[in-house]
């Protein structure tokens, strides 16, 4: 019997079988060189048929290949569109490296400019230097000036020293303040060592000392100073210092020290490079710093609030809009405003928020104003490789179907119950393109059924859309030149692909054969055949986005679990060239129900898509394909579809002599079959 190859040149990867009557004897693949139906991609195959003769010792006959004709994929990244803030900006938010713990709100202090004369003044009278002991995590607070006392959790009264001196308040909750008109004393129940009782003082919300936060950019001395104190001997308002990236640590440190020492009240730091845990360490005080920080957002601020909690610790002061909107001062009118904001901020451990001023620039500061970024709840870091483009927030991409036009965003939750197609056009900045299908996912949408910490899988939509390519050549003719043999087109990729998956033991003939590939998934039945947009790639972009990572990693990252090395927070996966490490972010227990969430959102939907589209009984369900190599597929696919329906892994070449060739070459596989049952008399 005459050695037959079939030959499947598919979008991702090109894919050869040998048989020899019943016997396959052989199979390889390699990657698709330029675009599928190409005289490159035609030669590459050419070129591993004769490699596999080599590795064989055999001799083709006959050649068969699918008529071809090329899909091209394409995977979008959408960040999330701004929330309406108002006059609210979301300068940082899930910095990894942030330095101390605490709460603080003042206008913002260029290290790298001369000192503004609302603090050249000399300081309070019994300001001092030196360490300031800060419990962790609790707020860290400009004292009013003069004799003001504050009483601590537990009843333990303690007074706060004149200006200059910061010192902390106790977490949120247990801030007792003077009522309303006394400033200056304590109710006489706290000044006992007594917790005051109900209606005097009591517990308020730790928007408390926003009382003692200036309202506007360079006011003097600190609301609720004492009567009668000097104005000119006030530390001036409080600040929070603006550390530029070249700056340097040392030096940012140094004169953050003198600053201290001199009693103007730095509460907080903001730098512009990576070195926040370096200038930390070299404080005179427990203030928080939080680096990586976008300056020129900064400098259109006329009042900035800083927050910093331990690692896992939800903000108390920035995500409660009670007191953030009590912080900035926002009338009743924009407390919606600060209601928006705080959403965003959910599960972070720190954040930078500013509030704009009004002429657009920040004091003390020569510096053009920016608009502010998130650098924890959308990254928008590009990952490299592959057809994938970041879009502008701006670009307001949208989808057409038939009947109506929306955003793309909003399609996002549409798309998993219109039918393969319905898609018809896809409009981005770079103009509108006609589409045959296209498929969408939202990976907030994702972190909330996955029950995700916000921000740590990011905001943006991802999506995939397929666009049929223009077919004329005669592509069989062409690589009977190449190989020097005869090669025929007989029969089609979804015919030859279902055929090749039957010779799995166990299928049965009405089996519905789901060929998972690198950008469609392809469902195909006794009687029809659906193919639909996003599948491999699709889920490598959600995972690179998600983790943060370039997409060659994450196409390794994405195929199963993971190992936590020395019981800390870092994960290994197995990589080309042994384990390679990808994460700290994520609990064990969080990234396995992301992970398996990303699996569902990309393949079990869009498959239940395609199932609805193609209609008909459903008995048997085969998984083949690049994809189906993925051990918790199955299981995702099990739960996703009915009870009743047997859900498997193809084992190609599993009724055939000679070993089987696994969940791959279905069509390679089919298209030997149907050339042997034409020689076959």
């Amino acid at each position: 019997m005459a050695v037959v190859a079939g030959v499947d040149v598919g979008n991702a990867t090109t894919e050869v079988a040998f048989l020899d009557g019943d016997r396959l004897l052989g199979v390889d693949r390699v990657p698709t060189r330029g675009r599928k139906g190409s005289t490159d991609s035609l030669r590459a195959a050419a070129a591993l048929v004769r490699r596999l003769e080599r590795r064989l010792g055999c001799r083709v006959a006959e050649a068969r290949v699918a008529p071809l004709r090329a899909v091209d994929t394409t995977t979008l990244t959408i960040p999330a569109a701004p929330v309406a803030t108002g006059r609210l900006r979301l300068i940082a938010a899930g910095v990894a490296t942030p330095g101390g713990a605490g709460a603080w709100a003042g206008v913002p202090l260029w290290l790298d400019r001369p000192l503004p004369a609302a603090w050249a003044g000399p300081a309070a009278p019994h300001a001092r230097a030196g360490p300031v002991p800060v419990p962790t995590g609790e707020f860290i607070v400009p004292p009013p000036s003069g004799d003001v006392r504050v009483l601590p959790p537990a009843g333990d009264v303690r007074v706060l020293p004149p200006a200059g001196d910061v010192r902390a308040l106790p977490p949120a909750g247990d801030v007792r303040v003077p009522p309303v008109g006394r400033a200056g004393r304590v109710p006489p129940p706290a000044q006992e060592g007594r917790a005051s009782p109900p209606g005097q003082a009591g517990r308020v919300p730790s928007a408390a000392w926003a009382d003692r936060v200036p309202t506007a950019a360079g006011e003097a001395g600190l609301a609720g100073a004492a009567p009668g104190l000097d104005a000119e001997r006030t530390a001036g308002p409080p600040i929070v210092a603006m550390v530029p990236a070249d700056f340097g640590y040392a030096r940012a440190a140094e004169r953050l020290r003198a600053l201290l020492a001199a009693g103007v009240p730095v509460g907080a730091v903001l730098a512009g490079g990576d070195e926040g845990v370096l200038i930390f360490n070299r404080l005179s005080a427990p203030v928080p710093v939080i680096d990586q920080v976008d300056l020129a957002a900064v400098a259109g601020c006329d009042l900035v609030a800083v927050e910093v909690r331990p690692p896992g610790d939800p903000l108390t002061l920035l995500a409660d809009p009670v007191a953030l909107a009590a912080v900035f001062s926002l009338p009743a009118g924009e407390a919606g405003d600060a209601a928006a904001l705080c959403r965003t901020l959910v599960d972070f451990s720190n954040a930078v928020v500013g509030r704009a001023a009004p002429d657009g620039a920040g004091p003390g500061t020569e510096h053009s104003a920016g608009t502010g970024t998130d650098h924890g709840a959308d990254p928008g870091r590009g990952h490299g490789g592959g057809q994938e483009h970041h879009l502008r927030d701006d670009a307001s991409p949208w989808v057409a179907t038939a009947a109506e036009r929306v955003t793309l965003r909003s399609a996002c939750a549409l798309v998993p119950g219109w039918p393969v197609g319905a898609v018809r056009m896809l409009g981005t900045e770079d103009g509108p393109v006609e589409v045959d299908d296209l498929f969408a996912l939202d990976l907030a949408e994702v972190a909330d059924i996955a029950t995700a910490r916000r921000g740590r899988l990011g905001s943006a939509a991802l999506v995939a859309s397929l666009r049929r390519m223009p077919d004329g050549a005669d592509h069989a003719a062409v690589l009977a030149d190449l190989l020097g043999l005869p090669v025929h087109s007989t029969l089609s990729e979804p015919a030859a692909a279902r055929l090749g998956a039957l010779t799995t033991p166990g299928a049965r003939p009405d089996a519905v054969v789901v060929d998972l590939g690198a950008g469609t998934v392809d469902v195909m039945a006794p009687d029809g055949e659906v193919v639909a947009a996003g599948a491999g790639d699709l889920l490598t972009t959600a995972v690179a986005e998600t983790l943060r990572i370039p997409r060659a990693a994450a196409d390794w990252v994405k195929r199963g679990p993971c190992l936590r090395v020395d019981g800390g927070q870092r994960f290994e996966a197995a990589g080309p060239a042994g384990l390679l490490p990808f994460d700290r972010e994520h609990s064990p227990a969080e990234w396995r129900a992301i992970r398996l969430r990303l699996k569902e959102a990309v393949f079990a939907v869009n498959l239940r898509r395609a199932l609805r589209t193609l209609g008909g009984p459903l008995s048997q369900v085969l998984l083949a394909g690049g994809p189906a190599g993925d051990d918790e597929l199955l299981g995702v696919l099990l739960r996703s579809l009915p009870g009743d329906v047997l859900v498997g892994r193809a084992s190609v070449g599993g009724t055939l002599d000679g070993p089987p060739a696994g969940h791959r070459y279905v069509a390679a596989v089919g298209l030997g079959l149907s050339a042997l049952a034409e020689i076959e008399p």
